[in-house]
C-alpha cells in the first residue's frame, strides 16, 4: 500500500527509536500542528488500549496540546459483596488509568450498544459535543448511528497490518503463528464490517525473539499511541490519501479459551508448547495431566523453555520414550519432558491443581521421585485402567537417537498454526472481549475446582 503512511523502525533498541514517515516519496504529516481544541471520546478496555490512552493523555497535559478534552468509555467494574465489604472482581486497565488521571469514565450497559447514546460533553456542564471517537480494543461492535454521532467520525487503532488478522486477538495470533513482523493500523471505523474500514496509516514493527505477550502488547500500545497522535494532527490530509482494504486478502482471528493453553502431546513439538506459553502464560499457563497412583491431576507449567541442542538430554536414551515422558536428575534445576519430533522442554516452576506453586526440586520430591518412566498425558483417563500407550500421528517417524532427533529429518508440527486459524461459529469480531482473552476463561486452579483431586503428599 504505497499511498498509506508507513512507519519503518530502523532499530528496535534505539532510544529513542529512529523512524521515518513516508508516503510514496512525499512527506505526509505536517511539521507544525494546527490549532488545538480537539475533544476526544476514547473507547477501550485492555492493556493495549491503556497504552494508547496514555499517549492521548500526555498530549492533553503537555505544553502544546492538540487534545483539549478527553473522556473514556470502558467496561464497568465488577464487584461482589462479602458481608458489608465490597470486593473488586475486575476493573479494566483503561478505567484504572482514567481514575488515576481524573478523566470522566462512561460505561455501556449490557453486551450491545444498540440502545447506547453518546454521552454529553463534560457531563453536560459545558455546551458542545465530542469531535471524534477513538477506538482501541474496546470489545463492542459500534453501530453506524454512533459513528455518525461524531462530526469528525471515528478511527480505530488495530495491532496488525490490516487486512491481515482482523478480529479480537491479532497479537496472540501473530505470536502463535511465529510471525517475525507485526504492525499497527489506524483505520476508519466501518459501520458493518469489523476492522474493515479505510486504512489511514500503517506502521510495521519487528517482533523480538522470544518476547512474551505482555511485552509485545506494551510496545504495540506505545506505537499505537504515537501513530494515533500523528494521524490526529493531520487528519484531513490523511483521509484524502486513505485506501480501501482488499477484503479478499483478509484473515480473521478468534476468541481464545482456557483450553487453548492445553498441551496436546500427540500434536505439539517443544517449539509449539513454548509459543503457547509465551502467548497465554499471563492469563492461563500451559497445562496438562499427570497420573499419580490412582489419581489424575492437572499441572500447570509456570516457567519453561525449549531445551537447546547444546545441552545433552538427562536420559541418553530419551528418543525411545514417547512425548510427555518426564526426566529428572539430582541437583539439576529443571524437569525435562520429551516432545514430538525428538524435541524437549525444560520446566522450572509448576502448580498442581489445588496446591501452591512449586519449584523443580519440590515438584520432583512431591510427585516424580520414586516413579519410574512417568509420562504426562493429554487428557484425564479412567484410573482403574492402565495408561494407554502413546498414539503417534499417522506417518510420524520416531527418532532413534539424540543426533537423529535434531537432524534434517526431525518431524515438525503445525499445531500452533492450526490453533490460530480455527474459526468460531459466529461471525468473527462480534461480542469482542479484552483483546480476545475473556477473563472468565482464565481462572487459577483452586481447591474449589479440585476437591476430588486432593494431594497425597
Amino acid at each position: 500500500m504505497a499511498v498509506v503512511a508507513t512507519m519503518y523502525v530502523n532499530s528496535r533498541h534505539a532510544a529513542p527509536l529512529c523512524r521515518s514517515w513516508l508516503l510514496a516519496g512525499r512527506r505526509l504529516f505536517s511539521a507544525s500542528a494546527p490549532a488545538s481544541g480537539l475533544r476526544v471520546l476514547f473507547f477501550g478496555s485492555d492493556d493495549f488500549a491503556d497504552r494508547v490512552l496514555r499517549a492521548l493523555e500526555e498530549d492533553r497535559t503537555g505544553t502544546h496540546p492538540y487534545i483539549d478534552h478527553l473522556e473514556v468509555v470502558c467496561p464497568k467494574s465488577n464487584y461482589k459483596m462479602k458481608g458489608t465489604k465490597k470486593i473488586m472482581l475486575y476493573q479494566s486497565p483503561v478505567e484504572k488509568l482514567a481514575i488515576k488521571k481524573g478523566l470522566i469514565a462512561h460505561h455501556p450497559f449490557g453486551s450491545s450498544l444498540s440502545n447506547w447514546m453518546i454521552p454529553l460533553f463534560d457531563g453536560g456542564r459545558t455546551h458542545g459535543s465530542f469531535d471524534i471517537g477513538i477506538v482501541a480494543s474496546f470489545g463492542h461492535f459500534l453501530p453506524g448511528r454512533i459513528i455518525r454521532g461524531f462530526p469528525r467520525g471515528m478511527i480505530n487503532v488495530h495491532p496488525s497490518l490490516l487486512p491481515k488478522y482482523r478480529g479480537p486477538s491479532p497479537i496472540q495470533t501473530t505470536m502463535l503463528n511465529g510471525d517475525k513482523t507485526t504492525g499497527l493500523t489506524i483505520q476508519e471505523v466501518h459501520p458493518t464490517v469489523i476492522d474493515g474500514g479505510k486504512i489511514l496509516a500503517q506502521a510495521p514493527y519487528p517482533i523480538a525473539e522470544n518476547s512474551p505477550y505482555g511485552q509485545l502488547v506494551s510496545e504495540m500500545g506505545d506505537l499505537g499511541g504515537e501513530l494515533t497522535m500523528k494521524v490526529l494532527r493531520d487528519l484531513s490530509r490523511v483521509r484524502e490519501l486513505s485506501v480501501e482494504q482488499d477484503g479478499s486478502q483478509a484473515t480473521h482471528t478468534r476468541f481464545f479459551r482456557r483450553e487453548d493453553a492445553h498441551i496436546v502431546w500427540e500434536e505439539m513439538t517443544a517449539e509449539d508448547i513454548f509459543r503457547v506459553h509465551r502467548t497465554f502464560y499471563e492469563k492461563e499457563p500451559v497445562h496438562t495431566c499427570m497420573r499419580i497412583k490412582n489419581k489424575v491431576k492437572w499441572v500447570q507449567f509456570l516457567e519453561l523453555s525449549v531445551a537447546p541442542q547444546s545441552i545433552a538430554p538427562l536420559n541418553a536414551d530419551f528418543a525411545s520414550f514417547p512425548p510427555g515422558s518426564v526426566f529428572w536428575a539430582k541437583k539439576v534445576p529443571y524437569v525435562e519432558i520429551a516432545c514430538l519430533g525428538g524435541s524437549r522442554i525444560h520446566a522450572t516452576r509448576f502448580r498442581v491443581s489445588g496446591k501452591a506453586e512449586r519449584d523443580t526440586f519440590q515438584f520432583i520430591s512431591g510427585y516424580v521421585k520414586g516413579w519410574k518412566d512417568m509420562r504426562m498425558i493429554t487428557r484425564p483417563i479412567q484410573t482403574k485402567h492402565l495408561t494407554p500407550p502413546f498414539a503417534y500421528p499417522e506417518g510420524y517417524t520416531r527418532p532413534t537417537s539424540f543426533t537423529d532427533a535434531y537432524g534434517e529429518g526431525a518431524s515438525r508440527s503445525d499445531y500452533c498454526a492450526k490453533l490460530a486459524a480455527r474459526r468460531t461459529d459466529k461471525d468473527p469480531g462480534y461480542g469482542l472481549g479484552d483483546d480476545g482473552l475473556e477473563k472468565k476463561h482464565y481462572h487459577k486452579f483452586s481447591k474449589d475446582n479440585s476437591k476430588k483431586e486432593s494431594d497425597d503428599d
